[in-house]
């Protein structure tokens, strides 16, 4: 279902900066950007008519949450209309789809067990919150109603489905349900559910997605399973008041999103993902009266452009100090530990045709180095997936290509923060022999 306005009060409540549908919060990290953008930048753009997967802005700052097995104790997490993204581990490897995670939220609302590690959990009552429609409709489903429905047998796969819920949790039959006829799939979930046939379309489509500062017609999701989890229940048929409006809805719980299908919506709006994240704040937050903490903010402590301008003017190739380099948009961001770290890219210069890339790495205004001390061809991409950690991916070269066409797949290798040093993740490639040197 749409963004609900009604939430703006909600959230201001429990978090003053946060404000639904008032004022968008901009999204934390870059990992957590390259995730929304993945799914969300082609609707934002207008590049296709489908659901947000997360919404068009964040709605809340980062936060930390407590999770037993991230650094400190502490994760850092961001809530958007329909999910909150979390990076559980940020040591690991931001290449990976699950480097950002998107939580159990719905299994946690539907079953009160409040996830705080791999194996630890709170349980509170599940969630008075209504699972779709309008959040004062007194009629509509909450994520209780759907507690007792977790056990019951899967509709028999190539079934049409007819079955209904009401709030109570009791279950009903609509013989004729509106729209076209929808069908139970069986998936081979583990959690012995089927899927209801619009909404495995919609898990198994193909783009337009953004990846890689470019729109594609990929994969939706590069695992079926990895925006939604696993069914928690069968899909059902309920009546809920949209914007005041009384709609047939047909509703199915996963464990990390709620689906919904909605036949009188315009096309590419029928299938809808359900507002979890602010559905979750409101019950995390509000409900239970949890209090949020801000994610440390990045301090701002960088080197200055004179100091960089300087370290990048005496570094010079060994034996020919006529070309120094020159450099690209700086990336500055937390350490984790109470000061930053930048990153630029260096290009030599001069230069007739572009190559000859290094990494310039700062703490504060110290200069630590460069990824190597031998140039790269070039450098495709320079991210940091969380605090304390820069990503680096290198156009990969052997040694008989020429400079328009390599043959190799990109390298992308980690620079980590250990308190003392950037500690590399791996080996950058340098096919070009060319070794430089800091002059006085």
């Amino acid at each position: 279902m749409r963004r609900f306005a009604s939430l703006v009060a909600v959230i201001l409540l429990a978090l003053s900066i946060a404000a639904p549908g008032a004022a968008a919060a901009p999204i934390a990290n870059t990992a957590f950007s390259n995730t929304w953008a993945r799914t969300d930048r082609p609707v934002s753009t207008g590049a296709v008519s489908r659901t947000w997967m997360w919404g068009p802005t964040a709605d809340s700052p980062a936060l930390q949450e407590p999770y037993a097995e991230s650094p400190g104790g502490q994760r850092e997490v961001q809530y958007f209309d329909k999910s909150r993204m979390e990076i559980t581990h940020p040591n690991g490897d931001p290449n990976s789809i699950w480097y950002v995670t998107n939580g159990l939220l719905a299994e946690e609302l539907i079953t009160g067990r409040m996830q705080l590690g791999d194996t630890t959990f709170h349980q509170y009552a599940p969630a008075q919150v209504n699972v779709a429609g309008d959040l004062n409709d007194p009629n509509g489903p909450t994520y209780a109603s759907f507690n007792g429905l977790m056990g019951n047998v899967a509709i028999p796969s190539g079934w049409t489905i007819t079955q209904t819920v009401n709030r109570a949790g009791q279950v009903g039959n609509e013989p004729s349900p509106p729209g076209v006829p929808v069908t139970a799939l069986d998936v081979g979930a583990p959690t012995h559910h089927n899927v209801a046939s619009v909404f495995w379309t919609l898990m198994t489509s193909a783009g337009p997605v953004a990846q890689d500062g470019r729109v594609d017609g990929g994969p939706l999701f590069q695992n079926p399973f990895y925006a939604t989890g696993y069914p928690l229940t069968e899909a059902y048929w309920t009546t809920v008041l949209v914007g005041g409006v009384s709609k047939q809805v047909l509703v199915q719980v996963f464990e990390r999103r709620v689906l919904t299908f909605t036949p009188t919506n315009p096309p590419g709006w029928q299938i809808e993902a359900g507002n979890v994240g602010l559905h979750y704040y409101q019950w995390r937050y509000v409900q239970l009266g949890l209090t949020p903490a801000l994610a440390p903010n990045p301090p701002q402590n960088p080197p200055s452009p004179a100091a960089i301008s300087d370290v990048m003017t005496r570094t010079v190739e060994v034996g020919n100090a006529t070309e120094h380099f020159t450099p690209a948009a700086p990336l500055a961001v937390s350490d984790g530990q109470g000061g930053v770290l930048t990153a630029i890219v260096g290009t030599r210069f001069p230069t007739a045709d572009g190559y000859g890339q290094l990494v310039f790495f700062w703490h504060d205004q110290s200069f630590l180095g460069w990824d190597s001390s031998t140039e790269s061809f070039a450098i495709s991409r320079l991210t940091s997936p969380s605090p304390g950690v820069f990503a680096v991916t290198y156009v990969h070269y052997a040694t008989t290509d020429p400079l328009c066409c390599p043959s190799l797949s990109p390298v992308t290798v980690t620079y980590t923060w250990n308190g003392t040093a950037l500690q590399a993740g791996g080996t950058p490639p340098s096919p070009t022999g060319v070794h430089v040197q800091l002059t006085p």
